[in-house]
């Protein structure tokens, strides 16, 4: 055989032996990205799925709550001025069925929204379909509106004492003795607790100014345009506040100075795209 023929079987073995390789080299990375590929969709698709689950788990129990809040928020706002939420003389919060009630609705709603947090603690929300995260992202924002001092931007406010505003941590710890085994407790057993357990609660209500122009009025006002949104969202036909309801409500409210400030804190929460929030934002902005 010539030097030729020797050097071309050389070369054509070479080739096949090349490919051959590069087929096997080609076929373990395309099963490894395809492989890493399921793993990942697999891991999105059960992050998704417990993420509903949660939400299916915990909905009506928040709805229930927030509704309840929702309710003596509207009587609030038409009665403050009948001052039932602030003591006089000897009056103890437990002989003051206004206020003690007050702080339950308050408190319930909160450790529903706790709860329910807890049961995404391991779970990535950001992953959910877009109505899901929008619920995720309402339940954090009402929380945070009570302690977020940018809601007093502009204002002569001292941020670093909890005045008009709670400490995340203080009012987070503030909600557990609500919590009984991934429930929330009954308002017979609150009644049975120590109000020392709720004081600051309690405190913060009933200094509420009956004329409502104050800083902690402002607040609570804005946080209950954030729940009708939530409610009306999310809520069953019964619990929606449409607009023309939500514009005849913030007539009847003194001017809340602090709105342009929960907008700022709306779109950090990314929840200014949302319908029923853009519309609630819309009327407390609106001349």
């Amino acid at each position: 055989m010539s030097n030729s023929a020797i050097i071309s079987a050389l070369v054509s073995a070479i080739v096949t032996l090349l490919i051959f390789l590069l087929k096997a080299i080609i076929s373990y990375f395309r099963e490894r990205s395809f492989h890493e590929y399921k793993i990942r969709i697999e891991n999105e698709y059960e992050q998704r799925k417990k993420i509903k689950e949660a939400i299916s788990k915990y909905k009506t129990p928040l709805l229930d709550s927030a509704e309840s809040l929702n309710h003596r928020l509207w009587n609030f706002s038409k009665n403050c001025n009948e001052a039932w939420h602030i003591p006089h003389g000897d009056n103890n919060i437990n002989n003051m069925y206004y206020l003690q009630s007050f702080c339950f609705r308050l408190l319930s709603f909160l450790a529903w929204c706790k709860i329910f947090e807890r049961e995404l603690i391991y779970l990535d929300s950001t992953l959910s379909v877009k109505d899901d995260l929008d619920f995720v992202k309402y339940i954090r924002t009402m929380q945070n509106i009570f302690s977020d001092a940018s809601i007093f931007n502009g204002l002569d406010y001292d941020p670093t004492y909890a005045v008009d505003h709670f400490f995340k941590d203080h009012l987070s710890s503030m909600v557990d003795f609500m919590i009984n085994d991934k429930s929330v407790i009954s308002f017979s057993e609150f009644m049975k607790c120590d109000t020392e357990k709720y004081i600051a609660i309690s405190n913060y209500i009933s200094s509420i100014t009956k004329e409502r122009h104050c800083n902690k009025w402002y607040l609570l006002n804005n946080f209950h345009f954030v729940l009708m949104a939530f409610l009306s969202r999310y809520g069953y036909d019964f619990q929606i506040t449409d607009r023309a309801k939500l514009i005849k409500f913030k007539m009847s409210q003194p001017e809340n100075i602090l709105s342009g400030n929960l907008n700022e804190i709306i779109i950090r929460g990314k929840l200014h795209k949302c319908k029923k929030m853009k519309e609630a934002i819309e009327v407390l902005l609106s001349d």
